[in-house]
């Protein structure tokens, strides 16, 4: 299959907007540099309709109406991937795609073997850096264990490497769930680690020791009612992907919904929080 890559020069400051607008994209994965944001695609839904409405977007914000649209082959985008993605320490893990060696000097680390095949979360953005380092003191051996986004799976197979009793990742993306399976089954924890297609919306169970969300400020605040019910009173709920300057409102939201900032931590320009649910939540 063919890919595009859509590089859209926006900053930082709006790159949730241009998530937003893209969120109904099939995306096969997204990129964010600090002045741009590339998103990938299947190269036949590459649309006129698409193009039009982010030709809309950028004129109506104030920046040309300009972008890059590369055309990848699948071997080469497959291959540049693979130039790419290399080992990264993050904490007590090691992140490695099946085709590295694992550096001498990380022997001591807990290794995951991660094969991105285009899905978010490979260790090498600052917010699945940012909730790897918060994971360890959140979860404890026993706990049940919800990612919402899950991507590659990354953040649900450290859980349970960290001793959790079972993991469930969701994710809107088919493709998505199709790699973390895959990364489920190269690192044994397939067993343990149940993987659905859809949102919040496909998880009927609730009273979750550990939730985990890597996503965007818009969507994580709209799910902030459903964390609510999802969260086990006393519970964590995990955050990430958003801007340090969106920190306090996201907060507040937070706060709204019955969850109190246990921790946060930043990292160029992003902000990841460990939040608990205050025992009075009602489920």
């Amino acid at each position: 299959m063919d890919t595009v890559t859509v590089t859209i020069p926006v900053p930082a400051l709006d790159h949730d907007a241009v998530l937003a607008v893209i969120s109904d994209w099939p995306l096969l994965g997204v990129l964010q540099e600090n002045d741009h944001v590339d998103a990938s695609l299947p190269a036949h839904e590459w649309t006129a309709a698409r193009r039009e409405t982010l030709v809309h977007w950028l004129s109506a914000n104030g920046y040309a109406p300009e972008f890059n649209v590369e055309l990848h082959p699948e071997k080469n985008w497959n291959r540049a991937w693979e130039e790419t993605i290399t080992p990264v320490r993050v904490g007590p893990f090691l992140l490695t795609p099946t085709w590295a060696e694992i550096p001498p000097e990380h022997a001591d680390a807990t290794v995951i073997e991660i094969d991105p095949k285009m899905s978010f979360g490979t260790g090498h953005h600052a917010t699945t850096r940012l909730l790897l380092r918060l994971l360890p003191e959140a979860v404890a051996p026993g706990d049940r264990v919800l990612d919402v986004g899950t991507g590659t799976g990354v953040l649900a197979i450290a859980a349970v490497r960290l001793g959790a009793h079972a993991a469930l990742g969701v994710d809107v993306q088919e493709t998505a769930i199709e790699n973390a399976a895959e990364n489920c089954a190269r690192n044994d924890v397939a067993s343990i680690v149940t993987l659905r297609s859809g949102s919040i919306d496909v998880v009927p169970e609730a009273a979750f020791d550990v939730v985990l969300a890597n996503i965007t400020r818009e969507v994580l605040r709209d799910l902030l009612p459903a964390f609510q019910q999802k969260v086990r009173p006393g519970g964590l709920l995990l955050l990430s992907g958003v801007f340090t300057g969106d920190r306090d409102a996201l907060l507040a939201a937070a706060a709204d919904h019955g969850f109190a900032l246990h921790q946060d931590a930043t990292e160029e320009g992003w902000w990841a929080g460990r939040l608990q649910a205050t025992a009075a939540q009602k489920h």
